[in-house]
């Protein structure tokens, strides 16, 4: 099982941190992904900060930035959609940190508003971070010349990865994921923030597909949003 906490650097005043924990066992693996990417990530601004990690004899850990609220959090709180202008920030904040992913080489295969986090000090709390890179996969690999190249898609169907609700269409289908269904499930997440889905009230992944399949741009999205996107 895996676990978040809270956690205090005892050499360094006031220094608050997140700790993930997870069985060794069965989820050692994920997280070792996960410090995999954050280490290639440390290299750019604005990024969720690796400050330790390691294994025990039962668990492996990471400490990473401690972060404030999920935006779906912080929606359900405001109660109300958000104004235009903050939809629109948040666009281009939350944009920013799916591109840093696809910078070094990965897509993320799970973009939803509860992946991105708010900081919680100074001009942290004007970023947004994203998180939960349990599920990425790299969509480039070297060549017979040693060169870097973009994978070709795995034949047939594959496993289903992401969230029903925010995944594109090709995830439904079953098809190698790239960076163009991140920027879907970007799109989906900014548009639930903003006015919310048409099909957020459907549980089942087939009836959500069916209301993907039949939803128009006009429907999808405010009529404020359709020249930007």
């Amino acid at each position: 099982m895996g676990a978040v906490y809270k956690v205090e650097d005892k050499n360094r005043k006031n220094f608050l941190a997140a700790m993930k924990v997870e069985d060794d066992l069965y989820e050692g693996g994920v997280l070792k992904l996960e410090v995999h990417l954050l280490q290639q990530l440390q290299k750019l601004k604005n990024t969720v900060k690796l400050y330790d990690s390691g294994r025990r004899k039962e668990y492996c850990f990471m400490v990473i930035t401690l972060f404030n609220k999920d935006l779906m959090s912080i929606k359900r709180e405001y109660r109300k959609r958000f104004s235009e202008s903050t939809t629109l920030r948040l666009a281009i904040s939350t944009l920013y940190a799916v591109k840093q992913i696809h910078e070094i080489g990965y897509v993320h295969r799970d973009i939803k508003p509860g992946n991105f986090m708010i900081g919680s000090y100074g001009r942290d709390r004007r970023m947004v971070y994203l998180i939960d890179f349990g599920m990425v996969r790299s969509f480039v690999a070297k060549d017979e010349k040693g060169q870097l190249a973009l994978r070709k898609p795995r034949p047939g169907d594959q496993l289903f990865r992401g969230t029903p609700r925010y995944c594109s269409l090709n995830t439904h289908y079953r098809k190698e994921q790239g960076r163009v269904d991140d920027l879907w499930s970007w799109l989906y997440s900014i548009i639930e923030l903003h006015c919310g889905l048409p099909w957020s009230r459907l549980n089942t992944e087939k009836d959500i597909l069916v209301s993907k399949q039949n939803c128009t741009p006009e429907r999808l999205m405010r009529v404020e949003f359709l020249i930007i996107f």
